[in-house]
């Protein structure tokens, strides 16, 4: 597999990490992590890039990319992925965004939907569905939310989380700088998503600006975002289908590195 390499990026927030590897193909990927800020040794970007370029900018107030006291909104957000996308010199991008990622490529494609060839989005927030809420994940027990997060309660990331909970109920037995990124990560995702929780009103009636033809992954066992958010998110969008992953949960990318890979090359493909 392509591993990808670690690089940093001037934009007009701050300068940010970005990680990029592979070549080729016919349009570069754009990935877009969640609020856990999962890192570029991911299985699926690393198959990913064998088949072409791709490139995961770390959005500001995770790892340590800067600029996270100037972005106040998800329109800043949007607009802070645009220069993105401008300094990286891409015209037009595929795009594949995670939970909180696909929030922001869902308002990116509407915003500028001539910039987006090709759109997958899974799990992704951003929609408010009545009756179908969004579970809550600010202020939660990290072991509560690896239940919810991961459909295997032995995979690594669920450990880590687990044992961070301990954590608290003993300072000092894991390293502050363990626990650091977890605390960075909510405090990032809190900027966006505390009021309104984790979706744009608007959003809802913009998704039919989006052209790009796009795939909507659920997991089957996502304890965050119920089902109905990717049937309205394909109910909105012109050109979507839904699939979805039986042995996933929310953090299918992690969970399911082969089976997303395969889907999204796939849709990519056409």
């Amino acid at each position: 597999m392509t591993a990808l390499r670690e690089a940093t990026l001037p934009t007009t927030v701050g300068e940010i990490e970005i990680r990029r590897g592979g070549s080729g193909g016919e349009c570069p990927l754009v990935y877009l992590h969640s609020a856990q800020g999962e890192g570029a040794a991911m299985a699926l970007l690393e198959d990913l890039a064998d088949r072409g370029e791709v490139a995961a900018p770390v959005f500001p107030g995770f790892g340590a990319s800067q600029g996270l006291e100037k972005i106040d909104d998800i329109e800043d957000a949007s607009f802070h992925l645009l220069d993105v996308l401008d300094r990286l010199g891409f015209a037009q991008v595929d795009l594949l965004g995670l939970s909180l990622g696909g929030w922001m490529a869902a308002e990116l494609a509407t915003r500028w939907p001539d910039r987006i060839r090709r759109l997958v989005l899974v799990n992704a927030v951003g929609l408010y569905v009545d009756g179908a809420p969004i579970t809550e994940i600010f202020g939660r027990a990290l072991d509560e939310l690896a239940d919810e997060l991961f459909a295997d309660p032995d995979h690594p990331v669920a450990q880590m989380m687990r044992a961070l909970a301990q954590a608290d109920a003993n300072p000092g037995a894991i390293p502050f700088e363990l626990v650091r990124p977890v605390i960075q990560a909510q405090a990032a995702t809190a900027k966006l998503g505390w009021n309104p929780y984790l979706h744009n009103p608007k959003l809802k009636a913009r998704l039919g600006r989006i052209s790009a033809p796009a795939l909507v992954v659920h997991g089957r066992h996502d304890g965050i975002v119920p089902r109905a958010h990717a049937e309205a998110y394909v109910a909105g969008i012109a050109d979507a289908h839904l699939a979805d992953l039986d042995a996933a949960a929310h953090m299918a990318t992690l969970e399911c590195p082969a089976e997303i890979a395969a889907l999204v090359h796939s849709h990519l493909q056409g």
